[in-house]
């Protein structure tokens, strides 16, 4: 009688302990809710105001090649005086900027 009611007693405490492994496995597998944080929408760089002629020509070096850095520096002079419309233009399009950009 004795084996029955430790056999009894063992099979209880198996079940107990499987019961609680697996509630507590189901806890920890619950996805967490995280808060969804909004971000500022900042407005396009053509309604901040005018491009910043010195910079769009000085960004134009980095994609085209000179010979010396003399003439660099003349390309940029002249850039900046009004003599390469297309840097602008391309510095316009690769930003999407459209026409309302000025200068």
């Amino acid at each position: 009688m004795k084996k029955v009611f430790l056999i009894v007693m063992l099979g209880a405490a198996v079940l107990l302990a499987l019961f609680y492994f697996l509630t507590q496995q189901s806890d920890v597998q619950a996805p967490v809710e995280t808060p969804v944080v909004e971000q500022e929408q900042t407005p396009p760089p053509s309604a901040q105001g005018k491009l910043n002629i010195i910079a769009v020509c000085e960004g134009a070096l980095a994609y085209m090649t000179f010979t010396d850095g003399t003439s660099a520096d003349a390309f940029v002079a002249d850039c900046i005086e009004g003599k390469h419309p297309e840097v602008i233009e391309r510095y316009k399009a690769d930003m999407n900027l459209g026409d309302g950009a000025t200068i």
